[in-house]
């Protein structure tokens, strides 16, 4: 599995949060590009936080935020927050194909590759980043980083993302 180790830089966002099953976060997204254009603000990179691991928490409670990278001064509407997200180190792991695939990619991500690699997962969420997205790319050439927090030692807890 091909995955590198980045120091990732924190990114100015506005975030909606989700809760329920992952594959259900698109009108979230929706909500954001939409504020965003009414206020005329242009857009950078779309994310997803995933929190929780589906493998061990129920669909209706899994939690994760759509963010869309933006700079704006103005007050977002309720529901929509603004802030700084990621940073740190990271696992990455940059996964070509349907988003479905996406949960069987970070299983292998935290079955496979992080029991040999000496890192033991950090604090936080995981991070999607859709660098080609269903807007401009078929399915199977979409292409998505996929952003494991890394700890600095080694920890005993081990939890499975999204």
């Amino acid at each position: 599995m091909d995955v590198r180790i980045e120091q990732l830089n924190s990114i100015r966002v506005a975030r909606i949060r989700h809760v329920g099953p992952y594959a259900d976060v698109g009108p979230c997204f929706k909500r954001l590009f939409r504020w965003a254009g009414a206020i005329g603000v242009p857009t950078g990179r779309v994310l997803t936080l995933s929190w929780d691991d589906p493998e061990t928490v129920a669909p209706e409670r899994l939690r994760c935020d759509a963010c869309v990278e933006l700079r704006t001064d103005q007050e977002p509407p309720p529901g929509i927050v603004l802030g700084p997200i990621g940073g740190g180190r990271h696992a990455v792991h940059r996964f070509v194909g349907p988003y479905e695939g996406i949960s069987k990619a970070y299983l292998r991500l935290c079955d496979e590759w992080l029991p040999g690699s000496g890192e033991s997962i950090g604090e936080g969420p995981c991070m999607e980043i859709y660098r080609k997205t269903q807007a401009d790319t078929p399915p199977d050439r979409r292409v998505t980083d996929l952003c494991l927090p890394l700890q600095d030692r080694i920890h005993s807890r081990r939890r499975r993302p999204g």
